[in-house]
């Protein structure tokens, strides 16, 4: 091989690794959130991660319900149910694994129904016309 070819390789490859990285930072909140909240439940953390997660959920909630006028109010309950789910599961069954996968898995359903208003089942308001 080249030496020309050799210093290509690894732009090439950055390239290719960069093409599968999440392009908006609310997607690398997402993916952080999903791989990282299923692991904290084994590893030993800093006392102040807890209350810096909740405020991380509290933030995605927020952004959800300011988009209930787009996308409907599904994205925003399954996402409430998720950190419902995740509370309720870190209190009371602080062993329970499976509790921890089904609240991060409403998470990211109501994250991603947010971001394809057009393909969720939106609970409609209709307007009723006078006649």
């Amino acid at each position: 091989m080249s030496s020309k070819t050799a210093r290509s390789v690894p732009s090439v490859i950055l390239s290719i690794l960069i093409a599968f990285f999440p392009k908006c930072p609310m997607c690398w909140a997402v993916y952080m959130s999903m791989f990282g909240s299923l692991g904290l439940a084994k590893l030993p953390y800093m006392k102040w991660l807890l209350p810096v997660m909740m405020v991380f959920l509290a933030i995605h909630l927020f952004f959800l319900y300011k988009r209930i006028r787009v996308a409907g109010y599904l994205p925003f309950i399954i996402s409430m149910l998720g950190a419902v789910f995740i509370m309720s599961s870190r209190a009371f069954f602080p062993g329970a694994q499976w509790s921890l996968i089904v609240g991060v898995g409403m998470i990211l359903t109501g994250s991603l129904l947010n971001n394809f208003p057009n393909v969720s089942l939106k609970l409609i308001h209709k307007k009723h016309k006078i006649a």
